[in-house]
């Protein structure tokens, strides 16, 4: 009989175990879905991506070559920068003040203006002294800071004019297990303000975010999950008690000391 009743009592501590041990497994799963996977919803309202294109800003070195659709190419020569070593074009710094200075035709300004918007405004200028011309512009340092919880936080540098935060996440080796796919900030400066937008990759409205493109400088911060400050509590508490449990081992170590030799004298 007490040996049923013992039988007994392990067979229900098994069943409550097992069911804690799915419980679990079942919380488990739940949280890495919502967590981990991105792109969970919202694809089926995209039918297009709005392109736009990147806005020159302060500290940008652009490329602009100046051509002509005449035969006579002399005539731009004084307009286009000197090639490096590499064959590749030194550029035009945007000053802070926003503008570029390009020879002969002086200071034009340039910050806050479309490639487009900038090469009309060249093209302009440069029709007293350049028969037919023509302006090609690209960026040459196009980069963005990303910093968080990636696997390789710093400074991403493309050459191409159109980046997407994909682009950028991918650059940067992907979030870490503990980035927070729903807290994505992207820091951008437009003007005199910042703004900043919020991003959730695990959401598909995310292709219709006015930063899904990028522009040149923008910020973006991927914020830490609950689970990585629990951690980092759990680490800081560890090593709270081991100092402390150092601190007493010595204090006990330094006592025997004092007592050895009261007892010697």
């Amino acid at each position: 009989m007490l040996t049923s009743i013992k039988l007994s009592v392990a067979f229900r501590s098994l069943l409550a175990a097992t069911s804690i041990l799915l419980l679990s497994c079942n919380s488990t799963k739940r949280v890495t879905k919502e967590s981990f996977i991105y792109f969970q919803n919202g694809l089926d309202s995209i039918k297009y991506i709005q392109s736009k294109e990147p806005i020159v800003q302060n500290n940008d070195l652009l490329s602009i070559q100046v051509l002509s659709t005449s035969l006579n190419q002399e005539q731009t020569v004084p307009f286009n920068t000197p090639a490096s070593a590499g064959g590749v074009s030194s550029g035009y710094l945007v000053n802070m003040a926003g503008n570029v200075e390009m020879p002969v035709i002086g200071t034009i300004k340039a910050a806050g203006l479309t490639q487009n918007q900038l090469q009309k405004i060249i093209v302009e200028k440069l029709s007293p002294y350049v028969k037919d011309p023509s302006v090609v512009i690209h960026f040459l340092q196009f980069k963005v800071n990303i910093l968080g919880e990636v696997k390789s936080p710093g400074t991403q540098k493309f050459e191409s004019d159109r980046v997407t935060i994909i682009d950028a996440i991918s650059a940067a080796g992907d979030l870490t297990d503990n980035g927070k796919r729903e807290d994505i900030s992207v820091i951008r400066e437009d003007g005199n303000t910042r703004k900043i937008y919020k991003i959730d990759l695990r959401s598909g409205s995310l292709f219709q975010s006015p930063v899904y493109l990028l522009q040149s400088n923008d910020i973006i911060y991927v914020g830490a999950s609950d689970q990585k400050f629990a951690e980092l509590k759990g680490q800081a508490k560890a090593a709270t008690q081991s100092n402390l449990q150092l601190f007493g081992t010595v204090i006990g170590l330094l006592t025997s000391i004092a007592l050895t030799i009261s007892f010697l004298r």
